[in-house]
């Protein structure tokens, strides 16, 4: 059964009866009544799975159900877990950014509170307050909990505050949501160094500033500053010069619709001026001494100007990573070179970065590709006005910037998130 065949209004001889639910990310439904008996002043360690709060006529009865459950109770909780993602994520709106991270808090939800909870109506002023205390007592648990409620219905989802996240018709009250978190244990990465974790932090906290949301359950990165740097500036500089190299041949393929010959003619000054063959990687070598690439191949190695980009800010030639939103100045990327008249040239006027720099750069380009990959996976558009494309590409500079996982070549870097 749907999420909204669970909710019922009766009232007989003036008792009204309603229902609510409150999805929480807390999976052990004793646990959920243990820290509800503490809120409203009970002794704890509650061994079951149920709590009645009640106060004249007003009566509230909260019942937990774990969907980690092997009984009637783990079926409902799946199939109300189950069925309210599906709900929102079928939901139409223009507030994509609030509905993907209402999902993302609902697909971290382990249980289900089913709340019942009546009173005795005589007018409806006096009915409205009734409702309105019960209403306060429930977002007060559902804000303890880290909890999502949805009275009525079953159509709209409140947060704690009471405010309305998303509804149906795709309207919210927000001008942005974040979901709950459920949080690593402090043994998670146990032995990796401070530094390792600060620098979890600080892009954490990066991306939680601009409202985009990444699971903190993400692998940190183990490598530290004293194990740098891991490349020198002249490898930069050859893989910056070899870069240009591709990306322009790959322009002149696909933009200016030259043949084979012509387009490795317009680039061999550049494969001169910079010394490109001994730092071209195989797949690019290979890329440029196949006269018979098509258009598809040659897409992909186009996007090879965001990791020029990157080349450059490693190397001080340009002032900063401006948020991954959209494709790089490609007239200005290249422009970055035109003062060098070689590979030598090029490495004497460079200022490099500092290893933890690159490192910190590394570490958050990764969130943000999670980010990305996991939206497309949803079926979602990225989030925060992220451009996956250029978000993958920097994640392959940096990483091999900064030597993430065993300096490995730049075939080699691993993409995953």
């Amino acid at each position: 059964m749907g999420v909204l065949n669970y909710f019922t209004r009766k009232q007989k001889g003036g008792r009204i009866e309603k229902s609510c639910l409150l999805f929480c990310p807390e999976s052990d439904p004793i646990k959920i009544i243990d820290r509800i008996e503490n809120m409203f002043g009970g002794s704890g360690g509650a061994r079951t799975n149920n709590y009645t709060l009640q106060n004249g006529d007003m009566k509230i009865f909260l019942a937990a159900c774990g969907a980690s459950e092997t009984n009637a109770n783990g079926t409902y909780a799946k199939e109300q877990l189950n069925g309210v993602q599906g709900f929102v994520y079928k939901i139409q709106t223009s507030h994509v950014e609030v509905k993907r991270n209402l999902f993302y808090h609902l697909r971290q939800c382990k249980a289900l509170l089913r709340i019942d909870y009546g009173y005795d109506g005589a007018g409806s002023r006096e009915s409205a307050e009734k409702e309105q205390e019960i209403r306060s007592i429930i977002l007060r648990v559902a804000e303890m909990l880290q909890g999502i409620a949805t009275f009525g219905d079953g159509t709209a989802f409140l947060d704690g505050k009471g405010k309305r996240i998303l509804d149906s018709k795709g309207n919210t009250e927000l001008d942005y949501y974040m979901p709950a978190e459920v949080l690593p244990g402090e043994d998670w990465g146990e032995g990796m160094p401070p530094e390792c974790r600060e620098r979890r932090d600080r892009s954490m906290a990066w991306l939680k500033e601009r409202h985009l949301y990444v699971t903190p359950w993400l692998p940190m990165l183990s490598e530290t500053e004293k194990d740098g740097p891991a490349r020198t500036v002249r490898e930069i500089c050859g893989r910056a010069g070899a870069l240009l190299a591709v990306s322009l041949y790959s322009e002149c393929r696909l933009g200016e619709g030259m043949d084979y010959g012509q387009a490795r003619e317009f680039i061999a000054p550049v494969m001169t001026q910079f010394e490109v063959d001994p730092y071209l990687s195989p797949k690019e070598k290979a890329y440029l001494d196949n006269p018979d690439s098509t258009r598809e191949e040659q897409i992909p190695w186009s996007w090879q100007y965001e990791n020029l980009l990157v080349m450059e800010w490693a190397l001080g030639l340009a002032p900063e990573l401006p948020y991954p939103g959209e494709i790089c100045d490609v007239p200005g990327t290249v422009r970055a070179l035109h003062d060098f008249d070689s590979l030598d040239a090029m490495e004497q006027g460079a200022s490099p970065r500092s290893y933890g720099e690159l490192l910190d750069a590394a570490d958050l380009i990764y969130r943000m590709d999670w980010a990305c990959v996991d939206a497309r996976v949803m079926g979602m558009p990225a989030p925060g006005g992220l451009n996956a494309g250029v978000v993958v590409e920097r994640h392959r500079a940096l990483f091999w910037l900064a030597g993430v996982d065993s300096r490995c070549a730049w075939d080699d870097v691993d993409l995953s998130t």
